[in-house]
């Protein structure tokens, strides 16, 4: 059960990363992670990130019980900071 909470949580975390980075560059931020700027100049950071969730998401249920709880926890922790980051930008550039 807790394996596919984290799965969910996984899921909704890239969700909201693409969701608040392009409200972010829309707002007249930046992309300052060199590979994803990269990969949005072609057009590919959307399929690409389609991927690797699920990669992860096969890591995270084809692995043992144990490992795959532990990918979870720190994917999500990745991304939570991701997003969290992503949101205080979004305020920050409503405040200018």
């Amino acid at each position: 059960m807790i394996l596919f909470l984290l799965a969910l949580l996984f899921i909704i975390l890239n969700i909201l990363d693409i969701t608040a980075t392009r409200k972010v560059l829309r707002n007249g931020g930046y992309e300052a992670n060199p590979i994803a700027k990269l990969l949005m100049k072609f057009h590919l950071f959307i399929p690409v990130k389609i991927i690797m969730v699920l990669v992860i998401l096969l890591i995270m249920i084809m692995a043992e019980e144990g490992i795959g709880i532990k990918t979870g926890l720190i994917c999500c922790g990745i991304y939570g900071f991701i997003v969290w980051n992503n949101f205080r930008t979004i305020r920050l550039q409503s405040q200018d």
